[in-house]
């Protein structure tokens, strides 16, 4: 009867240590602002000015999470904005696209779309910046097509991964 207690606080203890952290309060924020944004629709303008009709919310999805929490660290370690992971990186190999992040942390998609951003001060001021881009950046977090995300920030670069299960 004594190894039953200890399997169980090994497993508490296996459980604690791979539990994701929770998501910072300016990601947190940053999920909110978008999600308000796609409950009143928005005016985007890759291709020239038109509007995209209120969406439903994202779903914040934890290994989303970690997947644009660790292309921000290795796009910081690097010093490099770009959807595939830079030289220099720490979590990803080289060369890896948004797609193969979000499935190399686990999660099986239909459809991955991604936004990064380096230099904003703010959630508010990221997510201004994608709203008036004319790079897709709008258009991406209008879509339907995709119901979760996942938000990382280090150091001045940001990330957000869009996804549509399978």
């Amino acid at each position: 009867m004594r190894k039953l207690p200890a399997a169980f606080l090994l497993l508490s203890v296996l459980v604690a240590c791979s539990a994701p952290a929770p998501l910072a309060p300016e990601l947190r924020e940053l999920l909110g602002r978008i999600n308000e944004v796609r409950a009143t629709g928005a005016t985007c303008r890759q291709g020239g000015e038109h509007f995209m009709p209120p969406v439903d919310p994202l779903r914040e999805d934890e290994r989303l999470n970690r997947a644009a929490q660790w292309h921000a660290e290795d796009m910081d370690a690097a010093g490099e904005l770009s959807h595939t992971t830079p030289v220099g990186a720490v979590h990803f190999a080289v060369g890896t696209t948004p797609g193969e992040r979000v499935l190399d942390v686990g999660y099986l998609a239909s459809a991955v779309a991604e936004n990064i951003a380096a230099g904003y001060p703010s959630p508010q001021a990221v997510l201004q910046g994608w709203l008036e881009s004319t790079a897709g950046h709008c258009e991406a977090l209008m879509s339907p097509n995709y119901q979760d995300a996942g938000l990382g920030r280090s150091g001045a670069y940001w990330a957000l991964d869009l996804a549509a299960p399978q």
